[in-house]
């Protein structure tokens, strides 16, 4: 099993339509905060973030509708008003903004209202503000020049406390986009999204959007500035994901800030380079990626963040001598950049080289002490190593920094079943399947526990779950 850690730039959701862009004329931005939900869990963050964005937005110059704790009929009807304002002319540049819960049920993504009905799946599907109808209506209502919509709403499961629920939701808000979008969610399909920590104003995301709202670099550099953010504000634990079709490139240069920087032609050629290298990997074409990353490097030989996703594209593409290179030369442009010593080491566990893979992780954790992936990625080498009781002990820690470290339960359990405690293995394989739903490694685990408490029809069952999600 490969253990290899692979970060994929992510905020929240963003959407880009892309037309022939012209200087910025009209900019109109629609903001909703969602937080006060009267049936589910109520959210401390969306309000103030949508404020406060609101607040930024109007600072420069966007003309500003902020809604805060609506329904389902004034989201519908001030959505259509929105779009109306957009296509009354074709230059205008829209920004639309949502803080608040988003769920995606039987593949279909949806920002629930604070009169949401959560009852059952057709009941939330009749009470939320479909994406799809937010898409459809930028494509064919607006039909304007450019348009960015931001969803910081890929948050926990808000129907987990309703007794009886039948809601089937298969992740955060994410799916599929129309052509010539760029879609990047806080944190990977299943996952959630931080709210914000106790005390604080707004969520990680927004208040990494709030940092560098204001830049006037391109808008791709700034969505690479506040995944960098937000990733260190989570310590790596919000995990980011992005999809796209078509090439973001030809949108050429555009920022939120009206008042654009003169940025030097190389830099901005590499940006350009990177960018397109970016949304390539992100569709798949990892040959692609790596073409307009080398462009990106040639340019400017120190473009740390080119090495980094260069190396991932060639280990999607399993050569790992290329990656390891890569992560190297990025290590030496930024030396204390712990992911890429991670990737080193992932490497490492990958060739079966587990006692060099293990001063890697030794070299993450002494930079980074509260990073649970250190931990279980190092569990997992003392695993392989056979070393059963250091494997649990670094589990154990990984575990007590981030509760649905699934990878770590997993670990755990299979070295708890080298150790022969059966009970606690199915124990610690049965949490990882509960937090990961799809991690075929955990059922075909449990699945050899339960032969050996000869309970050969539960492992039919596991074995039977392993063989569809492989």
């Amino acid at each position: 099993m490969k253990t290899a850690v692979k970060i994929v730039t992510c905020t929240a959701l963003f959407l880009f339509t892309v037309n022939v862009h012209l200087a910025a004329q009209n900019r109109y931005a629609l903001i909703i905060g969602n937080g006060s939900y009267s049936t589910i869990e109520r959210l401390a963050n969306p309000v103030n973030d949508a404020t406060d964005i609101a607040l930024k937005l109007r600072t420069l110059g966007y003309q500003v509708d902020l809604r805060t704790n609506i329904g389902n009929a004034e989201m519908d009807r001030t959505v259509n008003e929105f779009m109306l304002r957009l296509g009354q002319n074709s230059d205008n540049e829209g920004f639309f903004w949502f803080s608040g819960y988003g769920v995606q049920i039987d593949g279909e993504n949806y920002l629930l209202p604070v009169d949401v009905d959560g009852t059952d799946d057709v009941s939330v599907k009749l009470s939320s503000y479909p994406v799809a109808r937010l898409m459809n209506f930028f494509d064919r209502t607006a039909q304007n020049k450019i348009n960015i919509v931001v969803l910081d709403a890929c948050r926990r499961n808000p129907f987990r406390n309703i007794p009886g629920n039948s809601i089937n939701l298969s992740g955060g808000v994410g799916g599929s986009v129309p052509p010539d979008l760029l879609l990047v969610c806080s944190t990977a399909v299943g996952e959630a999204a931080a709210d914000g920590a106790a005390g604080k104003r707004n969520s990680l995301f927004t208040e990494a959007f709030l940092q560098h709202i204001e830049s006037s670099d391109d808008i791709r550099v700034v969505i690479r500035d506040i995944t960098r953010e937000t990733l260190r504000q989570s310590g790596n634990k919000q995990r980011p994901y992005q999809h796209q079709r078509g090439n973001l490139s030809d949108m050429g240069y555009y920022s939120l800030n009206p008042r654009r920087s003169t940025v030097p032609a190389d830099q901005e050629d590499a940006t350009v380079f990177y960018s397109r290298g970016w949304d390539m990997q992100s569709s798949g074409d990892n040959d692609g990626a790596i073409r307009e990353f080398t462009r990106a490097i040639s340019i400017n030989p120190d473009y740390m963040e080119a090495y980094w996703y260069r190396g991932i594209a060639h280990e999607y593409k399993n050569e790992y001598d290329q990656a390891l290179a890569d992560y190297t030369a990025g290590l030496r442009v930024d030396p204390t950049n712990y992911i890429l010593i991670m990737n080193i080491g992932a490497y490492y566990s990958n060739t079966e080289d587990h006692e060099r893979a293990i001063a890697q992780y030794n070299e993450v954790i002494r930079l980074q002490p509260d990073y649970a992936s250190a931990y279980g990625n190092r569990g997992e080498a003392f695993r392989r190593l056979g070393k059963y009781d250091e494997a649990i002990a670094d589990c154990d820690t990984a575990i007590r920094y981030d509760a649905n470290n699934y990878f770590a339960y997993r670990t755990r359990g299979e070295a708890y079943y080298r150790k022969r405690n059966y009970p606690q293995a199915v124990s610690d394989l049965t949490i990882a399947i509960k937090i990961n739903p799809d991690f075929a490694w955990a059922y075909y685990d449990r699945a050899q526990v339960y032969r050996r408490l000869d309970r050969n029809d539960l492992a039919d069952a596991d074995m039977a779950a392993y063989n569809r999600l492989r």
